[in-house]
């Protein structure tokens, strides 16, 4: 962490890094096994070469996510230390932002099929790719670099004292 101390938001932060990190990593492998024509956990019959847009995404994705592994690692190792504290902040709150935004449309749908209102079987192959598979995803990663800007944040204040 970005001070000596060890207190429990640097443990908090240093665990939330190191998840966050883990998500980012997973889902960069994710794509590159969908690049290499991998076709688990996309609808039956869609493959990312069949699609250009969906081969653009996965092909910006993946690099995308190794800088999103280093935007949580940052906070938690040494090197981190040297990018600017400003820089930093706008990166994970960006990318917490980014990530929990893109997973927001799905809330409705999530909320709909827990209270009944509405059932699994309305949604088509791609509403189900989204709303049980990728967004959940989405929102996971979200959720893990929110609490280590909240945690670096809480951390930066403590040693400023």
């Amino acid at each position: 962490m970005e001070t000596t101390r060890d207190t429990g938001w640097n443990r908090v932060a240093r665990g939330a890094g190191y998840a966050a990190a883990g998500w980012a990593v997973a889902f960069a492998l994710v794509h590159v096994y969908w690049l290499a024509d991998g076709r688990l956990g996309l609808p039956d019959g869609l493959s990312v070469w069949s699609s250009t847009p969906l081969l653009v995404i996965d092909v910006i994705a993946i690099p995308l996510c190794a800088v999103a592994a280093a935007v949580a690692l940052a906070p938690v190792r040494r090197w981190g230390a040297r990018v600017p504290a400003r820089l930093l902040g706008f990166a994970l709150w960006g990318t917490t932002a980014l990530l929990v935004l893109h997973a927001a449309p799905s809330v409705p749908d999530w909320i709909a099929l827990a209270t009944g209102g509405r059932s699994g079987a309305e949604l088509d192959a791609m509403a189900r790719f989204a709303t049980f598979g990728y967004e959940p995803f989405f929102l996971a990663g979200g959720l893990l670099f929110a609490v280590v800007s909240a945690a670096r944040l809480t951390v930066r204040r403590a040693a400023a004292r």
